[in-house]
């Protein structure tokens, strides 16, 4: 998708600019593209709170229509934590206009959920606290 992201603070901010390979209508990016680059953000806050989670709810409100080769500034951050669930928000906009947000529930899972894919997990998350190890209760 071409995003680009950092941390800053507390929040991921960051900017994509939507191609034809995301196009929906003629000229606007698809609303599922645009939903995945929210979910890509949001997903992104877990590295700022040191936490593996999963995405168990993403709701989308699209503001305003998102032009084919527009560039848009998105920023996600943790609203609030419960025990293993994670509120998280996230903007994407245009020039100062809201184009959609997005609000999500991830859930906090331990690290042998990924480890199930066969795959190798990045070495950064090793330090990251693995709720099953530690005990957490069920929310």
């Amino acid at each position: 998708m071409g995003l680009r992201l950092r941390v800053d603070g507390e929040r991921v901010v960051g900017r994509v600019t939507f191609d034809r390979r995301q196009e929906g209508a003629p000229g606007y990016a698809h609303g599922g593209a645009i939903a995945t680059v929210l979910d890509d953000a949001l997903g992104s806050v877990l590295m700022v709170l040191g936490r593996a989670a999963v995405t168990a709810k993403l709701e989308v409100d699209f503001r305003a229509p998102a032009l084919i080769g527009q560039e848009f500034e998105l920023e996600a951050w943790c609203e609030r934590e419960e025990v293993r669930k994670l509120y998280l928000k996230g903007l994407l906009q245009a020039e100062g206009v809201l184009v959609a947000e997005a609000t999500a529930l991830f859930v906090a899972v331990g690290l042998e959920h990924f480890r199930r894919s066969g795959s190798p997990l990045p070495s950064s998350w090793a330090e990251w606290a693995d709720p099953e190890d530690a005990a957490v209760p069920e929310a």
